[in-house]
């Protein structure tokens, strides 16, 4: 290793600490003190707007990854590629044979652009062998670097399976006891790379990998940071973005010096993630997100899951305190208090993760989504409009370039660290109110629904479809795929006699054939769906509309209860179902891009509408 990146790698380290760097080299993080929204000039935020923008599935992100030479079937050195299976800021991914070993590899191919900058590729090969130190069982290894062809590779562990993120998507929020098992065997992963000094400063669900044998690995350690000067040089160029802010540490966004505790941020957000089935933060844009994180506390895990343990969600909260010196000083710690809560549960170790052949799938579904994620993950922004559901991959180069122009965010004010805690203790159950269970909020949403359903009470249509939609997207939040499907199939029965209800069920089983993979289906119901409303902004408009005198005949109770549908479902301030039908979609798009309708394509990302149109009577 070059001397001068061992030395880089040591300095300022505080005791106890190894491996401290300072995150962004030459910018100021002024945009994070409080203030109003978007300060500087239009031209400023004009200028982030086009630079940086939410992102989804990977993709080419510049116009020279769309033309590099694909290598399936050609040799490089010692190795025999045989399937590409992504591509990425960094290069392109593909499984390949080590012919001298027999054995398969993921081997990545760095893009001649970044090999060519001599300095990055000296920090890239150093960092490399720092990481291939790191044999453990839980971390994906690093077996060789070369180059061959003029062509920069890395071969690293083939890893068949899906990552955390697939999983979640696919089967929802873990059992407890998977649950613990994955954040054990990840605190593990961290625990021996801090020992040698490595940062990892990506931890997130795509980097966790999830095998057939119950593995847990950790992806990605330090790798993509060797190339974000470059990246930063070229975003507004490439519109490349690199990181991710939806897991990102108060420190990294502030641009402060980091080690081994910005990682136990970021795995504490993941398992947030894990256990809630969202991230803490979301916003419509990075710089929104990644000011929530220096700044403002999340939603207590515990009332989000009241049926999860307090001492869990003590750990969880303890491990994203804003301060590096409140949190677990390192993985160790927090190895030591999953142990014991799962001792305090009877729980033991797990054996095997449950991944079922349905959620690995065919041998070919399992290559294209090896786990091993495309190192440098990035997407090109193919679309403008925002995306107010989700923000999957931006990079801290995005974030570094709005400090560089002097942005400003100030959606929320100041809020109090969070407290720090020490020894995990059981939560007193006369200090707080207890919160329903799954089963009891299941129990009272479905009481609302039939109350709503009797034929008495379906004159109010609002109520009804808030009830539904409610009941609707609970299923849908927890996957509980064949609950939701029949609610909303029973919600548009023909007896029902109510098109509002009918109109919502519509909607709701487009939702669920999308998250059961039923990608043809799906996107049929979708079509005839938004045919539907487009009828209908084309004979009324879409807003405000006149109250109706429900006494003036059918015809006009009818349209009225069109009207409140449509307000309910698209209205600004009932976004939620708006957003699931947005990642609906999405989902569907990721499945089969080439047979995803063309008119479906703007509702993947549906704007945050102001309700405009004939304000006079409705004809």
């Amino acid at each position: 290793m070059p001397r001068s990146y061992r030395s880089q790698r040591k300095t300022g380290a505080s005791p106890g600490i190894r491996g401290n760097h300072n995150e962004c080299r030459g910018f100021q993080s002024s945009f994070l003190s409080p203030g109003p929204p978007w300060g500087g000039s239009f031209s400023a935020k004009a200028a982030m707007d086009n630079a940086i923008q939410p992102t989804d599935r990977l993709a080419a992100p510049t116009a020279n990854l769309a033309d590099e030479v694909d290598w399936t079937g050609q040799v490089l050195g010692e190795f025999r590629l045989m399937y590409r299976i992504g591509r990425g800021g960094m290069g392109q991914v593909y499984l390949a044979e080590q012919t001298s070993l027999k054995r398969k590899v993921a081997l990545k191919l760095l893009h001649p652009e970044l090999a060519s900058n001599e300095r990055s590729l000296l920090r890239f090969k150093a960092e490399a062998e720092n990481v291939a130190r790191a044999t453990h069982a839980n971390i994906v290894q690093i077996y060789t670097i070369g180059q061959a062809n003029g062509i920069n590779y890395i071969a690293l562990e083939y890893v068949e399976g899906k990552n955390l993120r697939e999983y979640l998507e696919k089967k929802g929020t873990p059992e407890l006891s998977l649950g613990l098992h994955i954040m054990a065997q990840v605190a593990a992963a961290l625990q021996r790379a801090s020992e040698l000094g490595i940062i990892h400063r990506d931890v997130k669900p795509e980097n966790i990998l999830l095998t057939k044998k119950g593995e847990v690995k950790v992806a990605d350690f330090g790798l993509s940071r060797c190339f974000a000067e470059e990246s930063q040089q070229s975003i507004t160029q490439s519109q490349v973005t690199m990181g991710t802010p939806l897991y990102m540490s108060p420190e990294q966004v502030e641009c402060k010096t980091v080690d081994t505790r910005t990682d136990i941020y970021s795995f504490g957000v993941t398992c947030y993630h894990m256990f809630a089935g969202t991230p803490p933060f979301k916003g419509n844009s990075p710089i929104e997100v990644a000011y929530q994180h220096v700044h403002k506390d999340p939603e207590p895990l515990s009332e989000i899951r009241p049926d999860l343990p307090a001492d869990l969600c003590a750990i969880i909260q303890k491990m994203m305190a804003k301060k590096p010196e409140e949190r677990y000083q390192n993985a160790r710690e927090i190895r030591r208090d999953i142990n014991r809560l799962r001792e305090t549960l009877n729980l033991g170790a797990v054996a095997a993760i449950s991944i079922s052949s349905s959620f690995i799938g065919s041998p070919a579904e399992a290559l294209r989504n090896i786990a091993t994620q495309p190192f440098g993950a990035a997407t090109a922004v193919t679309d403008r409009r925002e995306r107010p559901w989700r923000v999957r991959t931006i990079l801290t180069g995005a974030v570094l370039l709005a400090l560089a122009i002097g942005l400003t965010a100030g959606w929320y004010q100041n809020q109090p660290p969070a407290q720090a805690i020490g020894q995990v203790k059981p939560a007193d159950p006369v200090a707080k109110e207890k919160k329903p269970t799954l089963k009891e909020r299941e129990k009272e949403l479905r009481q609302r629904v039939e109350e709503n359903l009797k034929p008495e009470s379906q004159l109010d249509v609002v109520s009804g479809l808030k009830a539904c939609t409610d009941m609707g997207l609970f299923y849908l939040k927890y996957r509980q795929l064949k609950e939701a499907d029949d609610h909303f199939q029973d919600i548009r029965k023909p007896e029902r006699n109510v098109p509002a209800y009918r109109f919502l069920g519509r909607l709701g089983h487009a939702m669920v054939l999308a998250f059961k993979d039923e990608t043809a289906a799906s996107n049929k119901e979708f079509v005839d769906f938004f045919a539907g409303i487009e009828k209908f902004e084309a004979r009324v408009g879409v807003g405000p509309f006149p109250k109706i005198d429900r006494t003036k005949g059918e015809k006009f109770i009818a349209l009225k209860d069109e009207i409140e549908v449509y307000r309910f479902l698209w209205k600004e301030n009932h976004a939620s179902i708006r957003e699931v039908a947005a990642k609906a979609l999405n989902h569907n798009h990721a499945n089969d891009p080439k047979g995803f309708p063309e008119k479906l394509d703007g509702y993947r990302f549906p704007p945050r509408p102001t309700l405009k149109g004939p304000a006079g009577p409705i004809p």
